[in-house]
């Protein structure tokens, strides 16, 4: 062990420069611009291709959609607001759908 010795300043920089080293690469790495790493915005898409979520045509209400969303939660209706190619439109689960046009007070469809 005559090579390694513990208070001998040339090693402890050398340490020291190759700890910094491995950061600077380390940072490099998480910091980078590849593209596989880079998240893109979400584009708009049609009403339809929301899953679950039923769209509330925002031409139909009479108050706007941030006050409408308001409204639905105020009732326990979870709402969220999205951008379509229609618009923007507000978007409730199919099961709530029948309960939120009857408090924001549109008519339903097929009754």
């Amino acid at each position: 062990m005559g090579f390694f010795r513990y208070n001998d300043p040339l090693q402890q920089f050398i340490g020291a420069i190759v700890a910094s080293i491995i950061f600077v690469i380390i940072l490099k790495w998480a910091f980078s611009s590849n593209p596989k790493m880079t998240v893109l915005p979400i584009a708009a898409g049609k009403k339809d291709q929301y899953g679950l979520l039923k769209p509330i045509d925002a031409a139909q209400m009479k108050i706007d959609v941030a006050r409408a969303q308001e409204m639905l939660l105020d009732f326990k209706i979870k709402a969220t607001v999205t951008d379509t190619y229609d618009g923007v439109q507000l978007m409730v689960f199919d099961k709530d759908y029948q309960k939120a046009m009857r408090i924001l007070g549109q008519p339903i469809e097929g009754s």
